[in-house]
């Protein structure tokens, strides 16, 4: 037993005026008209909204609206929202051109990242002042404390056994005979060298530690490899990677794009590119 009462209101109750109710996010040409259906002899009440000219169909989750279904399975608004619990504000948005809010922070941390590469967009990371002296129109744009120095190190691994046959003796007790047998490898382990503070300049990458003090040219780096708490850095007449990694969380950014804000951690990526705009910048 099904009953179906249709009535034209907003989100609010009121008479359609300007909620998000008044354009289908789906077509953008239809109206979304309050729907309940009742089942169970009427001890089930079940709320939606459906478009009037496409039947998308947004089922209520509390203060949230779904997305559960369309007639035309290709349109380019179900394969990006299909299933999706949004706000009312979010579906007008996407009713208008625009996108949900998760999609929209994808997109503003994507051309903001984009602008750090190519160095259109500088951005300082300075929480506690840099132990070196700056050099003629050298200029600080990242310090950051408490970090590990990594590099490969080779070590030796043995293993072996007994061999030769076994004889039994006692109940549960055995007796090999036999010369005790081993081998030695060598393999590489990534192993912790100093630790101490990571300074990065729009000329060079500073590390200054209790055992060792590095100093690198930006425009001697080969490559930079990306970890969420770290880098991994290659650079010309060094063999081995060396590895800049912090071991707890680092002070968030606030990312301003028009009138949005994000708290951003700071990762591996974000200097890794932030490295890569300032040598763009240097040419």
């Amino acid at each position: 037993m099904e009953e179906k009462i249709k009535k034209t209101l907003n989100d609010h109750g009121n008479p359609i005026g300007t909620s998000w109710l008044t354009k289908c996010p789906v077509c953008k040409s239809g109206q979304l008209i309050e729907t309940i259906r009742k089942k169970i002899f009427g001890l089930l009440t079940i709320k939606s909204f459906e478009c009037n000219k496409c039947d998308a169909i947004f089922a209520r989750r509390g203060e949230k609206h779904k997305l559960s279904k369309v007639q035309d399975a290709s349109s380019l608004i179900w394969q990006e929202y299909r299933n999706q619990t949004l706000t009312a504000r979010e579906w007008k948005n996407i009713a208008n051109g625009g996108m949900s809010d998760v999609k929209q922070k994808e997109a503003d941390m994507e051309e903001w990242m984009n602008a750090i590469r190519e160095g259109k967009a500088p951005i300082k990371f300075i929480g506690i002042p840099s132990p070196i002296l700056l050099k003629k129109d050298e200029e600080l744009r990242c310090v950051l404390p408490n970090i590990s120095l990594k590099e490969p190190r080779s070590v030796r691994v043995s293993s072996g056994g007994y061999g030769g046959p076994s004889f039994r003796v006692a109940k549960g007790v055995y007796f090999r005979v036999g010369a005790f047998g081993s081998k030695s490898e060598s393999r590489e382990e990534i192993r912790v060298i100093d630790k101490g503070m990571f300074t990065l300049t729009n000329k060079r990458i500073v590390f200054t530690g209790q055992k060792r003090t590095l100093s690198v040219n930006l425009d001697k780096i080969i490559s930079i490899d990306s970890y969420s708490d770290g880098i991994a850095l290659r650079r010309e007449r060094k063999q081995k990677t060396q590895y800049f990694i912090w071991s707890e969380k680092l002070a968030k950014l606030t990312v301003t794009i028009d009138d949005r804000k994000y708290e951003e951690p700071f990762s591996g990526l974000i200097l890794k590119y932030m490295i890569e705009g300032l040598r763009e910048k240097a040419g």
